[in-house]
């Protein structure tokens, strides 16, 4: 006689209780939750590089462009 893998690792008979139709709604509410973390990354994206874009162009207006020198003068 065989035993259920499960079984044999945990040492109890796994007993499902969901039906079809609690499957299928399960699945349904997966998905709007997968939509909505898809959705909530996709904001996050775009304002992290929004917020690259603002840092670098503040650190390009304040980075010092060294000295005013021309050709000849004493330095």
């Amino acid at each position: 006689m065989g035993t259920l893998l499960f079984k044999a690792n945990y040492g109890y008979k796994l007993i499902i209780l969901l039906t079809l139709r609690q499957v299928i709604k399960i699945s349904q509410i997966a998905k709007e939750r997968v939509e909505i973390l898809i959705n909530l990354y996709k904001n996050l994206y775009k304002t992290v590089k929004l917020v690259q874009e603002r840092i670098k162009k503040y650190y390009n207006l304040k980075k010092s462009k060294g000295l005013n020198l021309k050709k000849g003068d004493k330095v």
